[in-house]
C-alpha cells in the first residue's frame, strides 16, 4: 500500500543515536486516539517532537508545542519547545501562557517518570480548552515479563527502557491508570489494551481475553475535558 505521509526531517543537530532511533519515537498506534482536525498540540516529556511533528505531517495539528526535561534539538516542524521540570507549576504555566490553550495534550510514556503524576494531570487539564484531550500511554505492572521472574524466582530487576524502566517512579495497573486520567473535568472516552506482536494479540483472541490484562504491555488512553 503507498504511503503519503510526508517524510520528516531530521536536524543535523541531533545526535546519531536519536537519529537511528527516530522511526521509533513515533508512537502511531496510541496517535489514532488523536481527533481529526486543525489541533493545537502540547506534547509533554515529547523529546525532539517525533510525534508531534508526525501529527502535523498528517494534516492533525496546525501547532505543536514540545515541553521536556532535557533540551534537546527538536524536528523542524515543531513551532516552540521549552525545557526544564515537568512538575515545575511555572514551567508549565509559561507554556499555557505563551501556547495554550491546547485542544490536544500528548503524554506518551512520560508521567510514571513523574514523582506526582495526578498533579500534573491536574494542571494539564487546566491547559485544555473543553472538549481538548489528553491522549496518554502507560504501562501496565501487571504484565507477565515483570510478574514471572517476580513470583517464580523473587526478582525485579530495573533496566534501561521497557515496563522495569529504571527511571519509573510511579507503576500502573488498568484502574489506576483509569483513575490518573479521570481526575476533575476529566472523563475516559477510550481505553485500549496494547499487545507487542500479532502472536500475542492472535492468543488474547484464541483464550478469549482471559489473560489480557497480562499480555497487555501498555494502556492507551485518552480523556475528554468536559465543558
Amino acid at each position: 500500500m503507498r504511503n503519503d505521509t510526508p517524510a520528516l526531517e531530521i536536524p543535523e543537530t541531533a545526535t546519531q543515536p536519536v537519529r537511528e532511533d527516530y522511526h521509533a519515537l513515533i508512537r502511531k498506534e496510541v496517535l489514532k486516539l488523536v481527533p481529526e482536525g486543525q489541533n493545537n498540540v502540547l506534547d509533554v516529556g515529547g523529546g525532539i517532537g517525533a510525534s508531534a511533528a508526525y501529527l502535523k505531517s498528517t494534516g492533525k495539528a496546525a501547532q505543536a508545542t514540545v515541553v521536556d526535561l532535557v533540551g534537546t534539538a527538536c524536528l523542524p516542524q515543531i513551532d516552540h519547545a521549552f525545557g526544564g521540570d515537568l512538575e515545575d507549576p511555572a514551567l508549565l504555566e509559561q507554556v499555557a501562557h505563551d501556547c495554550g490553550p491546547f485542544d490536544v495534550i500528548l503524554c506518551l510514556d512520560v508521567l510514571e517518570h513523574l514523582s506526582d503524576p495526578w498533579t500534573v494531570v491536574d494542571r494539564l487539564s487546566d491547559m485544555l480548552v473543553p472538549g481538548g484531550v489528553i491522549v496518554a500511554s502507560i504501562p501496565n505492572v501487571r504484565n507477565y515479563r515483570l510478574l514471572g521472574p517476580l513470583l517464580f524466582q523473587g526478582r525485579f530487576d530495573l533496566v534501561e527502557r521497557g515496563i522495569l524502566d529504571r527511571t519509573h517512579l510511579r507503576w500502573f495497573v488498568g484502574d489506576t491508570a483509569k483513575a490518573l486520567m479521570s481526575r476533575r473535568k476529566l472523563r475516559v472516552n477510550a481505553f485500549h489494551n496494547f499487545f507487542e506482536g500479532p502472536k500475542k494479540t492472535l492468543f488474547n483472541r484464541l483464550t478469549l481475553g482471559l489473560f489480557r490484562d497480562f499480555l497487555t504491555i501498555q494502556f492507551y488512553i485518552r480523556s475528554v475535558k468536559q465543558g
